[in-house]
């Protein structure tokens, strides 16, 4: 309850919290109203805000249906859907390891460090790309890539929210593969009791630090709904075996993820109806193109289209295709069924007038509407509306300065996505051919069981991810940036090679190097290998047979 002194007249009284000023009623009023006005909620009067609401309770399942009935059903969510895919994920993100030699050997030689580095680097680089484009190797459902699993990851994570990843161990090849299970069929199971100081929030178990212990899973056996928990990690080996990926951002203290979509559902849905309304009055326009109009003094009409009536063509029209004057005969009459151009009525009876249909649908003004909501929705997702349509109506500046605006967006998206989803499967995948003597990497093992020396496993683990490398504006241009890069120790050749072609700098160089000696075998030499009078600057037209290095997977040299 508020208590108020009066300033004016009584600075002196000894208890604050007694109200002096008592003289009449409407005063002690206007100090409750002044007390609750000097509140500040974020309105600026009273019911201007609209209804608060409280976010801790959320119908995830009901969001998640509209979500993809939404998906499946409307063209724009489809769409939007569909651009983010296409840019942030294409045919996968790609991973090169990238060894950090300093950490793992720091008494060597710097030249003998930096080489043992990127022989390992490749050696990981090949190994983890060869396991990723094998189906039965790395998928537990032996249907997709690494690359198909992210795009499909991804787009159920847009859509539904979230999902959790799972690692199982290949029988096979001591290797893990992967299952990606939506989000729909994590629940909270039924007379289930977590363990001890944990708790279950829609089929997430915590512990007491809201900590993410265990994933509640329904499924079905023998016609019996039953849930199946899968532990984050391992509880003698430590090892990842789940964890949850989510579509969109979240509090920290939140469990669950929203579909993409969820606060523009309703916007979404309406366009829809608005089109689909448009387009159903064109067609009915153009099934009614014309009626009989009559006057009030008009008597009983002609009904001039009744029974497909026998209807005279326009002579002058007809004489004018043959090229000659044409007089009106039983000859040019025609039936409807056979109508041609130029086809007139003459039947019809005094106050009678054929009037066409309106015409001012669809709405003229449909298409600015429809944009103006759609860029409104692609601004609240980030995305330029000219690259969510698909429309570059604007000078080069304008397109370039779009272009590099959604370059940021993806930029963080890929390396958000890369942290969450490959890097995880990479270290797994490494850390278990390592157990498995897939391959020797020395201290990785030893530094995976000792936390105290978890600087040495990160450098062993660390990874580099590159995403989709859009067309530029202008190839030339980037190219010339690109070749400044590299000669101004910016950037590396491998990083403008997969920002490029997408492949990277050993794979653009051992495709070079056997184009180059196909070439030589046939006389041509390649611009690159002539000097400034262009000549051919090596003997035989090419750079020359380099030493072939063969690596064990121990990362030895033969």
């Amino acid at each position: 309850m508020f208590g108020f002194k009066s300033k004016k007249n009584h600075d002196n009284v000894s208890n604050p919290n007694v109200l002096v000023d008592k003289r009449t009623t409407e005063n002690y009023n206007n100090l409750i109203r002044d007390a609750f006005y000097a509140i500040w909620d974020g309105e600026k009067f009273p019911g201007s805000f609209g209804e608060t609401k409280d976010y801790q309770f959320v119908d995830y399942w009901t969001l998640r249906k509209r979500s993809y009935q939404l998906f499946v059903e409307n063209i724009y969510a489809r769409g939007l859907i569909r651009r983010l895919l296409r840019n942030e994920i294409h045919t996968g993100i790609v991973g090169s390891a990238s060894i950090v030699s300093d950490v793992l050997w720091p008494n060597m030689e710097e030249q003998e460090r930096e080489e043992k580095g990127v022989k390992f680097s490749e050696m990981l680089t090949q190994f983890f790309e060869l396991y990723g484009e094998n189906k039965d190797v790395f998928d537990w459902r032996k249907e997709k890539t690494f690359g198909d699993f992210q795009e499909q990851v991804r787009l159920e994570s847009l859509i539904c929210g979230d999902g959790i990843i799972v690692s199982r161990i290949n029988q096979n090849t001591g290797l893990p593969y992967w299952d990606w299970i939506n989000g729909n069929y994590i629940s909270s199971p039924d007379g289930v009791n977590p363990r001890t100081g944990n708790r279950i929030v829609d089929g997430v178990e915590l512990d007491k630090y809201n900590r993410h212990v265990a994933y509640h899973v329904q499924t079905w056996v023998d016609g019996n709904l039953v849930w199946e928990r899968y532990p984050v990690k391992g509880e003698k080996s430590g090892r990842r075996i789940a964890w949850m990926v989510y579509g969109s951002e979240k509090l920290i203290d939140e469990v669950r993820g929203e579909p993409l979509l969820a606060s523009m559902l309703y916007m979404i849905k309406e366009l829809d109806r608005y089109r689909d309304a448009e387009e159903r009055a064109a067609v009915i326009n153009a099934m009614l193109p014309l009626f009989v109009k009559k006057s009030p003094t008009a008597p009983v009409g002609s009904r001039p289209t009744d029974g497909l009536s026998r209807l005279n063509g326009n002579g002058s029209l007809l004489g004018g295709i043959l090229g000659g004057t044409a007089i009106p005969t039983d000859k040019n009459k025609r039936d409807i069924r056979t109508m041609t151009p130029g086809t007139i009525f003459d039947d019809l009876a005094p106050g009678e007038e054929i009037v066409s249909f309106q015409t001012n649908r669809p709405n003229v003004n449909y298409s600015v509407f429809e944009q103006a909501i759609l860029s409104g929705i692609c601004w609240s997702l980030e995305i330029p509306p000219e690259i969510a349509m698909l429309k570059f109506q604007s000078n080069y500046s304008a397109s370039r300065q779009a272009n590099n605006e959604f370059e940021i967006y993806l930029d963080y998206r890929v390396k958000k996505f890369a942290r969450a989803v490959c890097q995880p499967i990479y270290e797994e995948f490494v850390i278990q051919g390592a157990l498995t003597d897939l391959f020797k990497l020395p201290g990785l093992l030893q530094a995976f069981y000792d936390s105290s020396l978890w600087i040495k496993k990160s450098a062993w683990l660390n990874c580099a991810w590159t995403g989709l490398s859009r067309p530029s504006v202008d190839p030339k241009d980037e190219t010339v940036a690109s070749e400044h890069k590299v000669d101004s120790i910016f950037s590396t050749y491998d990083i403008e090679c997969r920002k490029h072609s997408g492949l990277s700098f050993r794979q653009v160089v051992q495709k070079r190097k056997r184009e180059e000696e196909y070439m030589a075998k046939v006389g041509i030499v390649p611009k690159a290998n002539e000097d400034n009078n262009g000549n051919p600057a090596y003997p035989n037209g090419n750079i020359g047979e380099d030493k072939v290095v063969t690596e064990t997977v121990t990362g030895e040299e033969e």
